[in-house]
């Protein structure tokens, strides 16, 4: 009798625990483990991208001497290459952009040898991005975005037709090379064509401070110093999603 009375009180005690365990648990949690569950290494990559784009440059700048009365530059390309990270509506990535050269051509106050001053100006930047995506309506997705970072300018083939630097007047014998702080603000809209590919379509502008025309200008000669650089980007780009 006394064994049969313990058998039902550990009985009852262990129907005690399971409920009181079962109760301890969220809603929803008492399941058995799920098979379907991504394995380690793809929730780790879960919400990186690289992403590839050109594009059109419309260049401009200046006035980068008093007696400008005209500045011209020609329109340009350029490519990217970056990585970034996604989470819900907010998206950040890390880019690198190289541009053709764009030429540069100013007229000045001078009687004679019009246009004065030409060269050729290309550039590289670092970019630290941010972007706001507004939600998606049929497949699109709109957004905008800023950045900031580095800038390095060059400039080559400068010539002053009034004072040629190639006749080594003013000891210009080099290109003139800078680096600068550079800001971008941006817009556009995304399209997801695959599970894990978006098509990218927008706009950027990129300001990129001055270049000096060749070495030295603006400090031991009188060569030109090219001033606030900036384009205006029409872009195409593709993402690829880790996930």
């Amino acid at each position: 009798m006394t064994q049969a009375r313990a058998l039902i009180a550990g009985f009852v005690g262990a129907l005690a625990f399971v409920a009181g365990a079962h109760a301890a648990d969220p809603p929803g949690s008492w399941r058995p483990p799920q098979p379907d569950e991504p394995p380690a290494f793809q929730r780790l990559m879960s919400g990186w991208y690289l992403r590839a784009d050109v594009g059109f440059r419309w260049n401009g700048g200046g006035p980068s001497t008093a007696d400008v009365t005209r500045e011209k530059y020609t329109t340009s390309y350029d490519g990217t290459f970056g990585f970034g990270y996604k989470y819900q509506w907010f998206r950040a990535d890390l880019t690198y952009d190289r541009s053709g050269p764009t030429r540069v051509t100013a007229t000045t106050t001078a009687a004679f040898n019009q246009p004065q001053l030409n060269a050729k100006i290309s550039s590289q930047t670092v970019l630290a991005n941010g972007y706001v995506d507004f939600g998606t309506w049929g497949g699109f997705t709109p957004y905008v975005g800023a950045g900031f970072g580095i800038a390095r300018l060059k400039s080559v083939d400068y010539l002053d037709t009034a004072n040629s630097p190639s006749n080594n007047v003013f000891g210009v014998t080099s290109p003139g090379t800078q680096q600068n702080f550079a800001w971008a603000a941006m817009a556009g809209v995304a399209y997801q064509v695959a599970s894990n590919w978006v098509l990218d379509v927008g706009y950027r502008h990129i300001e990129m401070g001055n270049v000096p025309s060749s070495e030295g200008a603006g400090t031991r000669t009188n060569a030109a110093v090219f001033k606030s650089q900036h384009t205006d980007e029409a872009r195409v780009g593709i993402r690829y999603l880790f996930d």
